[in-house]
């Protein structure tokens, strides 16, 4: 079977907002993990951010069907327009 994986990054900020939105959208399975964005310092908020060169972050893996993923996405850029986050989506095959 062939689905893709949506990777969702997203400031750590953002996460309720998420998890409430996958729920609403009726996905029900998915991961999460903690993790850290390295980048300038221009991109990073406050002053210990700016130090280190990381800012807090979360990834979500989801497991769709290639339609459901198109439609996901576009339901989460609307929802969080203004806000820093990334989603990507890579075609797997279920062993």
């Amino acid at each position: 079977m062939s689905l893709n994986r949506m990777d969702i990054y997203f400031d750590i900020a953002n996460k309720n907002t998420l998890v409430d939105l996958l729920l609403e959208e009726g996905y029900d399975d998915f991961y999460f993990f903690p993790c850290k964005r390295y980048s300038a310092g221009a991109f990073l908020m406050r002053i210990e951010e700016q130090v280190s060169a990381r800012r807090e972050f979360g990834l979500f893996h989801l497991f769709l069907q290639p339609s459901e993923a198109i439609v996901l996405a576009q339901a989460i850029k609307e929802e969080l327009k203004d806000k820093t986050i990334k989603i990507f989506v890579n075609e797997i095959r279920e062993l």
